[in-house]
Parts: C-alpha cells; structure tokens; sequence
C-alpha cells in the first residue's frame, strides 16, 4: 500500500472511531449537559488510543523472529484442546485477561498470537510505557496507553470506557494484566476491577444489531527467569518503583549475556460474561467482582510448575544451604508425583521421562546467570549447589509462582508435626490450627473457602493412606504408620511457606521492640515501624536461631502482616500510624511464631529417601 493509501485509511480509521466515541451513551448525556466538552474528549481519546499498522507489527515480529530465538529457549503458547482459538476470537467479543511478571509479557502474547494466528491483540499498557521510542513501537503494534490513575477524572474515565467500545464493535480482541502491574514478589495480585467493568459498561451500551457475545480468557503466562528479578527484589526491600527512562534501553544490551530459559503461556476455558442490564449499583460492582475473582481462579489453577520454579523451590528449602545432585533430583521428583497426582499443571517438560535433563537446564541457567555456586567438599569427593545468599530473595519469585498450589500440603505436614509433638490431640485442635493457618495465608494468596481447605486436606491425606477418610475425628485416629504415610508424601512441603512466618515473626518483633523503647509510646509512626524492622531482622539473622535467611524480611510480607494483625484487633493503622492495642495478644503471637519456626527447624527428618 502506497503513503497516500495509508494516510487515507488512517483518516478514515480515527473519523470511525472518534464518532463511536462522541456518541457514546454515558459521554453524549455529560456533554448535554455541558460538563464535559468535545475538545477535552478528543484530547483524552488520542492520548489513549492505538496506532496500530500491519508494516509496523510485521517489521516488529521480524525483529522479535531474530531477538527472541537468541533469549528464550521457546515461548510456548497453549490453548484448551476444544478450543479453535482464532475462530472464537472471530465470532465472539474476546478479552484476554493475563497475570503479569515482565514488561516481556506485552511482547511475548501478543508475538506468539500474530505468529501462530495472524491477527494482533490490542493490548491495554501502562502509560509509563510510552516513551520514546518504544512508545511508537507498541502503539503501531496494537497496545493502548491508560494513566496509572484517573478516579477523579470523569472524561477520562468515559473516554476509555468509549474507545473500548469501539475496539469491541470493530471485532478487536482486546487484553488486558489484571493484576494491574507487575507482581513484584511472583505471587499473584488480586484483580483490579476496573477494567472489568469498563468493559462490561461499555459492551452493555454498544446499540449494533446482532452484537457478538462477550467472553473472557484468562491467560496464565509463567516465565522461568524474568530479566527483572533484582530490581524487583529490590522493591520487596522497600526500594522505590523506578521509573521508566529512554535510557533504560540501553540496558536491552546487558539482557543478551543471561539465559531466560521458556516462557509459557497457558490460555484457559473461556467465561461469558455477565449482564449488567436492568442493574446498578452494588448489584454491578458485586458482578464485577464475581467475575475479576473467577478469571483470576482460572489463571491460579492453570500457573505451570516449571523447571526453574521447581528448582528454586527445592533449594531455597534446604536448611543447611547446601545439596547434593541426588538429593535435588530426589526431591524434584516427589514434588512432581504430587504434581501428577492432583492435577497440577507442569511443563511438557516435566513429564516423568524427561525432568532430569529440564532441571538439569534450569540448574545451567541458574548458574549462568549467577545465581546458583558450584561447591565442591574439601576430599574433592561430592558436589554440591548452593544459592548465593544475597540473590535468595530473586530466587524466592520463582518459588512464590507456584507456592500457591503447595499450601494445603505445607499445612498436613506442619499439622502432622504437630500431631506427633502433642500440641494437636483433639478434634477442637485440629480445626483451630487448620483455620488460623488459612486466615494469616489469605493476605498472601487467594484461598479455598474453610470447608475446600477441609475437603482437599482429606483428599490428599486419603490418597496417602490408600483409604478414604472424610471427618476430623477419622484423621486424628490414622496410626503411626498412616502418620509415616502422610508425612513420606507431603513432607517434601513441610518448609515451604515457612518464610512467611518468619515475615510476620519479623514483624510482630519490630512493634514489641517499638514499645520496649517507651513502654508509654503505643502509638508510632509508620517510617519508625520500618525502622524497627530491620532492626530485628538483623538481630535475629545474627543469632541464626529463628530467621535463617533472607526471605521473610520482605515488605511485602511485613504490610500483610499488619493488616492481619489488624484484623485480629491487634494493632489500629490510621493516617500513616499505627497503634498498638493488644499488647497482651502482640506478646502471645510473638512467642507462638517463635515456637513454631524453632520446631521446624529442629524437626528435620528426610522424608525423600
């Protein structure tokens, strides 16, 4: 197509799209009443809006063809077997709704659907995104600019709102991150609502005959190294965000001498959509909700155990820091038979005849990228890998990626412990323990509700024992043997969410070590808080009695613990300050942590061989 053909298909384009947009329902019945004005829409709407041109995404896959091959290892993009992935998008209005870990992510969906598919995705971007020259780049590609924030903006706000109409009568298959940025600790964000309901607004006021349907696919994308790690570590230590800069690219350079090893890209079963006709309110906002948690399950469920998150995990859990080959493999495998079991989703990779040599790999990558040392025994004799301890906190991302599907296991073995020490003899116990664990973890992952966590804790316990059991009282009765059973099978888990705790213990200190300073001062601010977190990180990583390593001293973990001591009418935050108002409770809480995180550190037995 010749430049003055181009130029005439542009015009033609934004006079299509700036219509849809001005006549959009909600923005007509403002500008009527004159509180929002043509000029100011237009403005908002050019700032937003997409540039896309075929030259521009076909010159940008050759230049993805070359670059990726020299990164990756592969980008493996999956969709359900019954689904024909470019026929649905076709006939349906499609949103596709992705979990986010690298800026790669925008490149990596929308690369591999123009590769395999031949059509492009319009891919809703942060505008922090838009700098020169990248900027142009992705807009020529099909991405959108959105500000960070624009609650108090209501011509902004419809001004999206109206161009995602547009993108939907136009048949565009739109995404969007639904956590709303990168998670900068590999678990999952809860959703942003937001979008969600711009989307459903604006399918709802869409007047064209024979409207498609409207549908959503959650997207599970899993990377095995993400070339952010250390910046984002840095954040889990308070760091501030740094903001995005031209010269960032020149970082682009250094990326060429690490290892990325795969990303895999998992598109779930679709959900339709919810009406929002005849509704307002609660009822929408409750809708909303239903729907941003559904797509959400589906991406957890569907997040791939892959062979560096699978490594991570069994080296960060060795407790003397360092392990031999055998062990690894050892471990990898009972993780994976568990996996196999209860229908955790792996790399192809993974299968049972071929994890020695994809573990193997991600070992290479790990070291290759100086994350992992070779050590070698002072007789020569034996080899052993251990994590360089500045980098754990970058190694605890991969972990996080697939911790999710490991908790209620971590919960058995931490209860069977408990069992065989006595502090569990009762059927009173046992349900006290089980729901106080779930109610620290659900600050940090989205869980089963109480009766799931029950149901699947007696599944697995069956499945141990090779008999069905269904009530508490049948558990607590299993005998010795049943015990050894159980703990042979989850005991590979019986350390794997430890360092949350050891957050919280971290936590709990700072503010008991606030009050022993001024017994009268219960009320502090939150800068001095952090102060005194750090203070008792490093005390007691010194002693090497509670806290081992890096990993529980994470912001992250330390602000979900205040809200669940929050909740727990332990402490009141307000205005940046924070009151204690149970200090009898603090103290209590405190010496439990201790014991717990000590009897698991003692409580050492191999249940891999």
């Amino acid at each position: 197509m010749d430049l003055f053909n181009r130029k005439k298909e542009l015009i033609d384009r934004n006079a299509r799209m700036e219509e849809v947009v001005l006549n959009y329902p909600r923005i007509k019945e403002r500008m009527g009443g004159t509180e929002i004005n043509k000029e100011k829409v237009l403005k908002n709407l050019y700032e937003i809006a997409d540039e896309f041109r075929d030259q521009v995404i076909m010159r940008f896959k050759k230049l993805l063809d070359h670059s990726l091959n020299k990164l990756y290892d592969d980008i493996n993009f999956s969709t359900p077997k019954d689904l024909d992935f470019k026929k649905f998008c076709q006939e349906n209005n499609v949103v596709l709704v992705p979990n986010h870990q690298s800026h790669a992510d925008y490149i990596a969906i929308n690369y591999m659907v123009v590769k395999k598919y031949n059509f492009p995705l319009y891919i809703a971007g942060g505008n922090n995104l838009d700098i020169f020259p990248i900027g142009s780049l992705f807009r020529g590609s099909g991405c959108f600019f959105i500000r960070r924030s624009f609650h108090n903006d209501i011509t902004y706000k419809l001004t999206l709102e109206a161009y995602l109409q547009w993108l939907l009568q136009e048949g565009k298959t739109i995404e969007f991150f639904f956590e709303g940025g990168r998670s900068r600790t590999g678990k999952l964000r809860s959703p942003r609502y937001g979008l969600y309901q711009m989307i459903l607004e604006a399918y709802h006021n869409m007047d064209i005959p024979n409207k498609k349907p409207l549908y959503f696919l959650p997207v599970s994308i899993n990377h095995e190294f993400v070339p952010e790690q250390r910046s984002m570590a840095k954040e889990m230590l308070g760091a501030k965000k740094k903001k995005e800069s031209p010269l960032d690219l020149f970082g682009i350079v250094k990326m060429f001498s690490y290892q990325f090893g795969q990303i895999h890209i998992n598109v779930g079963n679709p959900i339709e959509a919810p009406s929002i006709a005849n509704i307002a309110g609660d009822e929408i906002k409750s809708k909303v909700q239903k729907l941003a948690f559904e797509c959400f399950n589906r991406v957890g469920r569907n997040m791939v155990v892959t062979p560096t998150a699978i490594l991570a995990f069994v080296l960060l859990e060795e407790p003397t820091g360092a392990i031999k080959w055998v062990d690894i493999k050892n471990r990898v495998k009972a993780i994976l038979n568990y996996c196999y079991n209860f229908r955790i989703p792996t790399t192809d990779n993974l299968k049972k005849d071929r994890f020695v040599n994809s573990i193997e790999r991600a070992m290479d990558i790990l070291i290759g990228n100086k994350k992992v040392e070779v050590v070698s025994s002072p007789d020569k004799k034996h080899i052993f890998y251990t994590i360089k301890p500045n980098v754990r906190l970058e190694l605890s991302y991969f972990k996080n990626t697939i911790l999710h599907h490991f908790l209620i296991p971590w919960t058995i073995s931490t209860a069977w412990i408990k069992i065989f020490n006595g502090k569990i003899d009762s059927v009173k116990d046992f349900k006290e323990f089980f729901i106080n664990q779930r109610n620290q973890l659900k600050y940090e992952f989205y869980l089963p509700t109480v009766m799931q966590f029950f149901h699947k804790t007696f599944k697995i316990v069956s499945h141990c024992i090779g008999r069905k059991i269904t009530t508490h009282e049948e558990f607590l009765n299993l005998s010795r043997k049943d015990f050894f059973n159980i703990f042979s099978r989850v005991g590979v888990f019986s350390k794997a969410g430890n360092y949350i705790f050891e957050g919280y213990f971290i936590s709990a200190s700072a503010l008991l070590h606030v009050m022993k300073e001024d017994k009268e001062k219960q009320k502090f601010s939150l800068e001095e808080f952090k102060k005194h977190v750090k203070e008792s990180f490093e005390y007691e990583i010194s002693l090497q009695r509670v806290i081992r390593y890096q990993e529980g001293m994470s912001w992250s973990l330390i602000e979900n613990s205040l809200l669940y001591f929050q909740n727990e009418n332990i402490i009141k935050m307000e205005l940046g300050e924070i009151e204690i108002i149970d200090l009898k409770k603090l103290n209590l809480l405190v010496n439990e942590y201790e014991t717990n995180l000590i009897e698991k550190l003692t409580f050492n037995i191999n249940p891999y061989v």
